[in-house]
């Protein structure tokens, strides 16, 4: 089933919506807020909550569990003759390889899960994010 997760405005907090069919409108499962409403016809040609048409992908992978691999994995490098850091990278690479994608919104920062995703959307540029700062 795809989910929708954001930052709501009305309540302030990350909520996560679960989507069982299209169209529908989507609500803050805490506070109720109207986010928009997501067509049958969506395929990421524009946000269903703001007027941004860029979107980027990314492994849903916790980056915070990421560095803390490879940083346990470098506090072991004196006592592994150095032998833990492709160890770790090895675990870090394999828990990645699982995990699927997302595609964010730039500008509001939406997560959208578990939809099909086009071919042509790229990873986040630096170029394009820094043009949504401000929004954010």
């Amino acid at each position: 089933m795809p989910f929708v997760s954001r930052d709501c405005e009305g309540c302030k907090k990350y909520s996560k919506v679960g989507i069982s069919d299209l169209p529908k409108a989507i609500v803050c499962e805490i506070c109720s807020n109207p986010w928009g409403e997501i067509k049958s016809s969506f395929a990421f040609e524009q946000c269903p909550f703001c007027p941004c048409r860029q979107f980027y992908v990314q492994k849903d992978f916790n980056q915070g569990l990421g560095c803390l691999i490879m940083l346990i994995g470098i506090i072991l490098v004196p006592k592994t003759f150095g032998l833990s850091l492709p160890v770790f990278a090895l675990l870090d690479w394999l828990l990645y390889r699982k995990v699927k994608p997302v595609v964010v919104c730039y500008r509001c920062g939406s997560e959208f899960r578990g939809f099909s995703i086009p071919l042509d959307l790229k990873p986040f540029l630096h170029h394009i994010g820094m043009k949504y700062d401000k929004y954010r």
